[in-house]
């Protein structure tokens, strides 16, 4: 047996209710995932700042470090008794130097693993973008729907309503 249609709407609407939950519930977690992507950019790029202060900072530490040994250089031409101590000392500043260079180019392969994630995650948080405008379209078109079933159902109120006060009169005029 058929439902009357007071029940049917309520359930109509009781499931696009349900629906229209369901989609603003995936919403959000599309933007809670835009913004955890948002903070991942933000720290990505923190890092980067650190690592090209780091560079600089090391690059500057370079620099003394050549400058004091050619200083040395110049003093152990003069002190042969000294020649064998400073001779021990370039060796340990060149390994300094070396240790420094290989770290520069492994944070510069940090920054360029930075960078490709980054456009990574640019090209991520697009795609969300976009995603997030089409799901806000269908929950418009939704509440579209929900609004004309809602004046469906006061039509049919109204209608039923009509039908219900004529019923009498139609009793009345049989009797």
């Amino acid at each position: 047996m058929s439902q009357p249609p007071s029940d049917r709407l309520e359930a109509i609407s009781s499931e696009l209710a349900d629906i229209l939950e369901h989609r603003i519930q995936e919403l959000m977690d599309i933007m809670r995932v835009t913004e955890a992507t948002t903070r991942q950019i933000v720290s990505t790029e923190l890092e980067i700042a650190r690592g090209r202060a780091t560079r600089e900072a090391l690059g500057a530490e370079l620099s003394t470090l050549d400058a004091e040994v050619q200083e040395l250089r110049k003093r152990s031409s003069g002190a042969n008794a000294s020649y064998a101590a400073l001779v021990e000392e370039r060796r340990g500043l060149r390994d300094s130097v070396t240790a420094k260079e290989r770290e520069v180019r492994e944070l510069t392969t940090q920054v360029e693993d930075l960078r490709r994630s980054q456009v990574n995650l640019e090209a991520e948080g697009e795609s969300l973008r976009r995603e997030n405008a089409e799901l806000g379209t269908r929950v418009r078109a939704l509440e579209e729907n929900v609004k004309r079933l809602r004046t469906l159902k006061d039509e049919l109120m109204t209608n039923l309503s009509g039908l219900s006060q004529q019923m009498p009169e139609l009793r009345i005029g049989t009797k």
